[in-house]
């Protein structure tokens, strides 16, 4: 018992003295007051810049697929009906946005992807426009290539194996982001063209 009143004792003596030194001292509590006023003005700030941080932060965040094309521009609201076809090369430079439909199509790796909505990358007044209805894998790869002078089936054998693998990730991009229409396919001239490989029959 007697340890028992000896701490409230201490207790009540600390709140005494506290309070004898607020009362004898009035500049302490004008202190104190200042003191929370601040204290919470600059927690509200925090709070406040934090959240339109956040907003900023998720308004800049990009897609799961948003690569460097893109580059936060908007994508025109394109509508078109899904289409599944093979295509040569002549028969891809034709969906170069200039149709009626205003549909564009290019080739990686040899897949055709629908990029009709990044009309402000691949249209006639975007950022590439000589992309639209090309193969454009040997430029993702950052290869010289005279895209307009290109009208052949390219069979990209001469790759090396590093720039396969950076061709297949920007495949994989495409894949992600743009519907896929169809293949790349060799027309009966290229094929005509294409050294036939002798068949050897092992035994």
């Amino acid at each position: 018992m007697a340890d028992n009143s000896k701490g409230v004792e201490h207790a009540t003596s600390w709140y005494s003295s506290f309070y004898n030194s607020i009362k004898q001292t009035p500049i302490n509590v004008t202190l104190i007051i200042i003191s929370t006023i601040v204290f919470y003005k600059v927690a509200s700030l925090s709070r406040r810049l934090g959240r339109h941080r956040k907003d900023q932060d998720q308004a800049k965040a990009p897609g799961p697929i948003d690569f460097c094309e893109d580059d936060g521009q908007e994508k025109a609201d394109v509508d078109l009906p899904p289409l599944r076809q093979d295509f040569t090369v002549p028969e891809l430079r034709e969906y170069d946005g200039t149709r009626a439909d205003g549909r564009i199509l290019v080739a990686v790796n040899f897949n055709i992807y629908d990029v009709s909505r990044s009309v402000h990358y691949y249209g006639r007044n975007g950022v590439n426009p000589n992309y639209a209805g090309r193969d454009i894998s040997r430029h993702l790869i950052n290869l010289p290539v005279n895209l307009n002078a290109s009208e052949d089936f390219d069979y990209l054998s001469d790759l090396s194996n590093s720039q396969m693998n950076t061709l297949r990730e920007w495949e994989q991009q495409y894949k992600e982001k743009y519907p896929f229409v169809g293949k790349l396919k060799e027309d009966e001239a290229d094929l005509e063209l294409e050294p036939a490989v002798p068949l050897v029959d092992y035994i």
